[in-house]
């Protein structure tokens, strides 16, 4: 209580208190005790007097006393007292106790203001009775109640002079050194100390003293070193973007000419020889990623946002991106998304995507045959949101149970010999946990050696608040049978899945020839299937010969078939006379969202009129022709680059070696968009922006703002934001893929391209 009591005092003024009412209580307990003995002699005094008068009167009326002589007794006391003034009262007694005179002074006595003393009469030891007399005190208590008075006074006054010579001695031995420690303490707090703290006192305080000089010394060495480790860390993060920028730069020039080479007519070793150089850099463009990655995790520079997203194309875009390296090794790669799962949410794409694909990337580079399959399930709703869970699950070499544990740690695999066979910088698992738990979730695995791994994560994600709207889950398809023809047991089960979402009723056969069989049954029957989705890799007979054995049956008419197949080439294979049958395909991985649009489609429309003979094809490559592109870009390979991709998009495009010649040509207003390159001489990409803005802001002509797409190699947190807000209106990461150039580029000139496609269109109706 008295701690609470004393909390927000200061020092001083609790010393104060607590000597003065010490010092207080010390002289008013002594000037008490002095009170105390003035009674005791002012009693000791009455009862003196009492014994005299007693023997007195003893002596002068002893014989009356024996004789009960009422009347001699009367004068003898009265000649006694009556020059007493403080005698109150005298009482006479006999033996037997019985009053045998009495003599007061007044009727009204004041019993407070009196005082009795009583006495026995002796003779030769021998009690003949009692003198009991009353004394008035009343001057005596005024005496000694100003006598206490003064003596409190005194008291007081020297308890008050005593404290405060205590106190003013404990302020400056003890209260002024820990002021003054204190303030220097807060000096150290507010990195303003300057010198050392010098105090005398006593040499406990001393040795505090030289303990808070010691610790001013262990901080400024401290700052010492944190400035030491900025500055390292300033250099680290130059060097990192540096790097990446000389990294990025060329590798950009070695994918992009190998796209390019890709694109010309190569003959199959050829076209074995670009793969394989395409898919090295690619490999090489990962561990650079990686080892910038796990550079951010250590110096704790990443960054994570909470935007709008669709979880669903994240996903399933990620399934695609790895399509054609899991069909290299004839691996089935399988994207499940649960029907009650949240499409629109909020959070990280970037980071998810990093994620995911390092995970579907490892499952893939780690099976040889068999199966990766990703999954996407709801756990649970919470008030922050869906709690999911991710699955990524492969069929491949599998991990020892001793090593789970480390596959997580910076620079761990399974084992050395990991690293020999499949490569990778260990870095990969590390930075995916890193992420996962940067975004509120966790990570693990579960696996076994030779039988495949589970990794998985959960992640709690709220649901969007953008007017993004949800893809429809549940389409109409005007089919009433549905044939599924798939060998592999893990793509038959989601297909069954995904078509039950959709309503339709399905036939199952796990081989070509077993659905030959199945379909002349079902003519017999008169149970005919709409449409038949059939795997374009049957093990018992190529996706070609039964679309042709299909074709081949005239009871066949009105089959519809469905190739599902990873890349659009194999379908091309199927229909080599123009097969009718072929009504649509099914690119692998199966993209949920689109199911049913497809398959709706395969029932209405012929698959080679809309691949092949689709006017508005023409149209677009007409509209893409018009659109002018400005490349200001300084390295000659990269200059290339742009323009071939360029060029095999379909748009016109120049070139400009720095920022200046960049400005200087735009003033000529004959482009539709600008790719800026960031880091040019003479002018770089931003000050050439910024130049552009000012100029379109100044002008005073009606000109709309020239889109400006950044080709950056930096890679480091705070590289797109730079380039924003120098005017630029959004960015590309060097090396880029031509498809991702394209969709930069439609995205921003939307509107143009939408104006010209609708005259080209025109044009190509009149001409027909």
């Amino acid at each position: 209580m008295f701690a609470r009591f004393f909390k927000n005092w200061p020092l001083r003024q609790q010393i104060i208190l607590v000597m003065g009412c010490t010092i207080l209580a010390v002289g008013l307990s002594a000037a008490e005790f002095v009170r105390f003995n003035e009674n005791r002699a002012f009693e000791r005094n009455f009862r003196d007097q009492t014994q005299k008068l007693v023997s007195m009167l003893s002596a002068t009326s002893l014989d009356a006393i024996l004789s009960e002589d009422r009347p001699v007794l009367d004068t003898t006391i009265k000649q006694l007292v009556d020059n007493d003034a403080d005698v109150e009262a005298v009482s006479v007694y006999n033996e037997n106790d019985e009053i045998l005179t009495q003599w007061q002074k007044s009727d009204d006595i004041d019993p407070s203001l009196c005082m009795d003393f009583s006495h026995d009469v002796l003779l030769e030891g021998e009690s003949f009775g009692r003198i009991d007399v009353t004394w008035n005190v009343q001057r005596q208590q005024a005496d000694i109640r100003t006598y206490a008075t003064k003596i409190y006074l005194y008291a007081a006054g020297i308890s008050l002079i005593l404290a405060l010579i205590v106190v003013g001695l404990i302020n400056g031995l003890v209260v002024t050194p820990i002021r003054l420690i204190h303030n220097h303490l807060l000096l150290l707090q507010a990195n303003k100390a300057t010198g050392e703290l010098d105090i005398v006192a006593a040499r406990e305080l001393m040795d505090l003293g030289s303990s808070v000089n010691e610790l001013g010394n262990i901080l400024e060495l401290r700052k010492q070193k944190e400035r030491e480790l900025q500055e390292a860390s300033r250099a680290k993060s130059e060097f990192l973007a540096n790097m990446s920028h000389e990294l990025r730069t060329p590798m950009n020039g070695v994918l992009g000419m190998l796209s390019l080479l890709k694109g010309t007519s190569l003959d199959p070793e050829q076209t074995e020889q670009v793969k394989i150089a395409t898919t090295s850099g690619r490999s090489l463009l990962t561990l650079i990623n990686d080892i910038l990655d796990f550079s951010k995790v250590e110096a704790g520079k990443l960054d994570f946002e909470s935007i709008d997203f669709n979880l669903e194309d994240l996903v399933e875009g990620c399934a695609i991106s790895l399509s054609e390296q899991a069909n290299s090794k004839n691996l089935e790669l399988l994207c499940h998304i649960h029907g009650n799962v949240r499409q629109n949410v909020k959070g990280d794409p970037t980071r998810l995507r990093q994620v995911l694909t390092n995970l579907m990337g490892n499952a893939v580079k780690f099976t040889n045959e068999g199966e990766v399959k990703v999954t996407v399930k709801e756990l649970e709703q919470t008030p922050s949101g869906s709690r999911l869970l991710f699955n990524v699950i492969d069929t491949g070499v599998g991990i020892h149970q001793s090593a789970l544990e480390a596959v997580f740690k910076s620079f761990a695999q399974a084992d050395g010999s990991t690293t020999r066979k499949f490569g990778g910088t260990g870095l990969g698992l590390a930075i995916s946990r890193r992420l996962i738990e940067g975004m509120g979730g966790k990570i693990g695995v579960s696996s076994r050696v030779g039988e495949g791994s589970d990794f998985w994560f959960e992640l709690t994600m709220p649901a969007s608040g953008s007017s993004l709207t949800e893809k429809a889950q549940q389409q109409t398809v005007t089919a009433r049978r549905v044939m599924l023809v798939e060998d592999k047991q893990s793509s038959n089960e989601l297909m069954q899945t995904l078509l039950a979402e959709l309503s339709l009723a399905t036939v199952t056969v796990p081989s070509g020839s077993a659905a030959l069989e199945s379909i002349r049954s079902a003519a017999a029957n008169d149970e005919m299937p709409d449409l038949v989705l059939f795997n374009a890799q049957l093990s018992d007979m190529p996706g070609e010969i039964f679309a042709r054995c299909i074709d081949a049956d005239p009871a066949f008419d009105n089959i519809k078939l469905v190739p599902m197949a990873y890349v659009t080439e194999q379908v091309q294979e199927l229909y080599p006379h123009n097969n009718p049958r072929i009504s649509a395909q099914i690119t692998k991985p199966i993209k949920r969202s689109e199911l049913g649009s497809i398959l709706e489609r395969a029932m209405n429309e012929n698959f080679i009129e809309v691949v092949v003979e689709d006017k508005s094809l023409e149209a677009r490559r007409q509209a893409y022709s018009k659109l002018n592109i400005l490349v200001v870009e300084d390295n000659a390979v990269n200059q290339e680059v742009a323009l071939g991709m360029l060029e095999k998009i379909g748009f016109s495009a120049d070139v400009a070696d720095n920022g200046q010649e960049g400005l200087d040509q735009i003033d000529s207003g004959r482009f539709d968009l600008v790719l800026m390159d960031c880091q040019m001489p003479v002018l770089d990409g931003y000050a050439a922006t910024r130049a552009l803005r000012l100029r379109e802001s100044t002008s005073g002509e009606p000109r709309s703002r020239l889109p400006v797409i950044a080709l950056t190699a930096n890679a480091m947190t705070g590289d797109a934001e730079k380039c924003l807000s120098a005017g630029m209106d959004d960015y590309l990461s060097k090396p880029f893929e031509q498809h991702a150039l394209e969709e930069k580029i439609i995205f921003w000139l939307s509107t143009r391209l939408s104006e010209l496609l609708a005259d080209d269109v025109k044009e190509l109706d009149q001409a027909a």
